[in-house]
């Protein structure tokens, strides 16, 4: 099966049967990468590739139809984290440029660890950006998987974030995720210490499996600053664990476009978790297994679930996908 960009009829009658009735008639998406093939270092994914060689705005926009059709979306957005690992200038400068064509859109600052904090701090300013996105990617080391929180997080971002009252979503490293011990330290040193920071987990704390979402969150507690987005993450019970540990005013619709825009899903596997894509044999393998269909739509059904197990109202709801972000943002 190829890798395509492209709304099928599958994707249609999915949303009316699962989620018609269940997602709200706004939508404010706090995981939104905006992107353009031609900044790409290296090879860009197949999806990227199979869809449009600029993600602007308008494209954004048309995008997220699929997915919510005949709902208002807006978003926050930022740069890929794995296209532009040396020419951040060029990425956070497209990302002004593309949100300042929607008032209710907003950027975060695509950040390097060695940057200059006050050079970061005029420059955001400048471009409209009011929050971080720092990502391993730009770290001397092999083993990227393995790094320390500040090694790609220093301290001088979250001390930042906290004096200009601004976010930081941040994509942890190691096996075992919020579960691991460091990460739980020092996720809790900085939100402790910078109390004015919001500080984003994103993909549900990285809980593609939710045995460590729930590890981990459940000595996260007591922490106002902290939340977690639902991007990406198909397991409902990676959505049930923020839910449950971080609060319903604590966590927040992600859709991870382009990840979204992928067929297929993914799900946890021993102590770790494997992603199911629309081009695996496994459609063909497993009886009634039947067509993928886009990840951002089993996202959606699995963040559904969530919210019917822990029996939230039409205004929690509400509250993920729209009333969290806009009291966080200042909309």
């Amino acid at each position: 099966m190829a890798v395509t960009w492209e709304l099928q009829d599958v994707d249609k009658q999915f949303f009316e049967r699962e989620l018609q009735s269940f997602v709200p008639d706004r939508v404010y998406d706090m995981h939104a990468h905006l992107w353009r093939v031609s900044d790409w270092e290296g090879d860009a994914p197949d999806i990227v590739k199979a869809g449009p060689s600029e993600l602007t705005m308008e494209r954004y926009k048309e995008a997220m139809e699929w997915i919510f059709p005949k709902r208002e979306v807006h978003g926050l957005h930022f740069a890929f984290p794995t296209c532009f690992p040396s020419n951040t200038e060029a990425c956070n400068s497209w990302v002004s440029q593309e949100i300042a064509k929607d008032p209710l859109a907003r950027g975060q600052f695509y950040v390097r660890p060695t940057d200059d904090p006050e050079m970061v701090r005029s420059e955001m300013k400048r471009l409209g950006l009011r929050g971080f996105k720092p990502f391993v990617s730009f770290i001397q080391r092999e083993d990227k998987e393995n790094a320390e929180v500040p090694e790609y997080f220093p301290e001088w971002i979250p001390r930042l974030a906290h004096e200009e009252n601004w976010s930081v979503t941040l994509h942890m490293q190691k096996a075992r995720s919020l579960a691991d011990p460091s990460n739980q330290h020092w996720i809790r040193t900085y939100c402790e210490k910078y109390p004015s920071m919001t500080l984003i987990l994103d993909h549900c704390a990285r809980g593609f499996n939710p045995y460590h979402a729930i590890e981990g969150l459940a000595k996260m507690q007591g922490l106002p600053n902290l939340y977690a987005d639902t991007s990406a993450v198909c397991s409902p019970a990676g959505v049930c664990a923020c839910l449950k540990f971080l609060g319903v005013s604590n966590v927040l619709y992600g859709s991870d476009i382009f990840c979204s825009h992928m067929r297929g899903t993914n799900l946890p596997i021993g102590d770790s978790f494997v992603w199911i894509e629309g081009d695996s044999p496994v459609w063909y393998d497993v009886e009634y297994a039947g067509k993928p269909v886009l990840l951002g739509l089993e996202n959606l059904r699995a963040t559904k679930l969530a919210c019917e197990m822990m029996n939230l109202s039409d205004k929690d709801v509400e509250d993920i996908f729209w009333n969290n972000a806009a009291r966080i943002l200042g909309f």
